[in-house]
């Protein structure tokens, strides 16, 4: 066990829950975020990439159903207005899905070769995948029996990719409705999701504090996995620690 620690979550006692934070100095990170609709995961996950933009790396968000302008206001409510200034007005490290891109047919196969590239061709260091559901839903090479198979491969093919750039990708997922589902269970799709992802965090209401949120860590590849979860709360679409 090591700790992964590259990047911060920007709360301090969430990073000690995360053995440092997310991310890994020399190899690669797949972190998925995962809950029910509306939760606040997308935006969990905008607040994740605070850490590496300030750090002066090149972050990718590879955002398929939400537009632009609406992604491009809530990094701005995590960056603040210095930073959004900084950061995505004048700065050359965060790029965003060209609108284009996000009309055209595809495959996943073409959105491996995306993510490929923006990796290696484009030098970045993060990429945020949000999400995976919207992904697998819009792609022409998902019919019927197949689908599970085709998930099943895009996420193998993923887990190589990363391992062989060693770089780090946040990956949001939905939860099924399912009775009785619980743990890793509810999230939406083949169980490679899962089996891929080194760092698997569900985000859940508390049922009885109002407007707090649990983190609790399912999985953890490369560090240990503590057996209680973490609050926390967005306030203005900044991550903060729940008192």
């Amino acid at each position: 066990r090591s700790v992964t620690d590259l990047y911060s979550t920007g709360q301090r006692v969430l990073d000690e829950y995360l053995s440092g934070g997310y991310g890994r100095a020399d190899g690669y990170e797949i972190v998925l975020l995962y809950g029910d609709t509306g939760v606040g995961k997308s935006t969990i996950g905008l607040n994740f990439l605070k850490d590496p933009v300030e750090k002066g790396k090149r972050v990718g968000l590879l955002v398929l159903e939400d537009d632009g302008a609406d992604v491009y206001i809530r990094l701005s409510n995590v960056l603040g207005v210095a930073g959004t200034a900084k950061y995505i007005t004048a700065g050359e490290n965060i790029h965003f899905m060209p609108q284009e891109d996000l009309t055209k047919s595809w495959n996943l196969n073409d959105l491996l070769e995306l993510i490929e590239e923006w990796f290696t061709e484009k030098k970045l260091d993060v990429i945020l995948l949000d999400h995976l559901q919207f992904a697998f839903e819009g792609a022409e090479s998902i019919k019927g029996e197949n689908e599970y198979i085709s998930q099943r491969i895009f996420m193998q093919k993923l887990n190589q990719l990363m391992k062989r750039v060693k770089k780090t990708i946040i990956l949001v997922s939905h939860v099924n409705k399912q009775a009785g589902a619980r743990g890793m269970a509810k999230i939406v799709g083949s169980g490679a999701i899962a089996q891929a992802a080194t760092k698997v965090i569900e985000i859940a209401e508390d049922s009885d504090l109002e407007g707090v949120l649990n983190l609790h860590l399912r999985k953890s590849r490369f560090t240990s996995k503590p057996g209680h979860h973490y609050c926390m709360k967005l306030i203005d679409g900044v991550l903060e620690t729940a008192v």
